[in-house]
């Protein structure tokens, strides 16, 4: 994998990791992290697929590799970044893994720009909108006080809690790292998009190409939901797993999104 950055339209330095393979008939498998993480963090898929598949792994604007500015932090700007990268590879199709934030911004992706060169939508443990509503929160969320109030250390319990099995002092760090590169206000407005949840099941459903649905338990209702009701969508609940699902069980991470590039009739090397 090699580090190749560009600017954006509003003139911000992106990052992201490429390998790709000479034949642009293969796919390219578009890695996209979630609120705050690195993009490193899908380092056991660029190792699985690694010579199977063109791969990328997007830093979004504020994490990992990317520059931190302070603008930006919308649904529609950091939608309007991953356009521009995709813009990158205009004679290649793509698949889009979208982890937790990335799964909102996937769906609004396709909602803004369309299905054009979409070969298939990966959507990893975030809500799509599917199932009750649930009670309604009154006041600010209590996690932005505790950002607001020791964000070093409540991003260092959010990132422990994210897995089942310790990844390691370095992988912590690293994900500690990015996580502090962004503003707070910043980090929490991501947190923010002013968006009912009838919006991203309005676009799931009208999604045409298949979709991947991989989630931990907690979501495994609207994983049956949407699978009895999206006539392409397949779905997989990863029962030993932490929100880091495609870490903690990461083989079968491989296998099952493996298994859905094979399904959509797409080559490898």
């Amino acid at each position: 994998m090699k580090t190749v950055c560009f600017d954006t339209s509003d003139q911000v330095r992106l990052c992201y990791a490429e390998q790709l393979l000479a034949d642009i008939s293969t796919p390219l498998l578009v890695f996209i992290p979630g609120w705050t993480m690195p993009a490193s963090l899908w380092e056991k898929q660029l190792d699985y697929f690694s010579g199977k598949y063109s791969l990328v792994a997007f830093d979004p604007r504020g994490q990992g590799a990317s520059a931190a500015p302070n603008f930006g932090y919308t649904l529609e700007r950091r939608v309007q970044d991953i356009k521009e990268l995709l813009d990158r590879f205009p004679d290649r199709s793509f698949i889009l893994v979208g982890w937790s934030l990335a799964v909102l911004e996937s769906l609004a992706y396709i909602e803004q720009f369309g299905e054009n060169r979409l070969s298939g939508l990966v959507l990893v443990d975030n809500s799509i909108g599917e199932g009750p509503d649930g009670l309604a929160r009154t006041g600010e969320n209590p996690f932005f006080e505790e950002l607001r109030t020791d964000r070093k250390e409540t991003m260092r319990k959010f990132g422990k809690a994210m897995f089942r099995t310790d990844p390691g002092a370095k992988v912590q760090d690293r994900i500690l790292a990015s996580a502090l590169k962004t503003d707070v206000e910043d980090s929490i407005r991501l947190l923010s998009y002013p968006r009912p949840r009838a919006y991203w099941k309005e676009i799931i459903y009208g999604v045409s190409k298949p979709i991947l649905y991989l989630v931990t338990p907690k979501l495994g209702d609207q994983a049956k939901n949407l699978t009895q009701k999206h006539p392409r969508a397949t779905a997989k609940v990863f029962e030993h797993s932490g929100h880091a699902l495609f870490w903690d069980e990461a083989d079968q991470f491989n296998w099952t999104l493996h298994d859905f590039i094979k399904r959509l009739g797409l080559l490898e090397r």
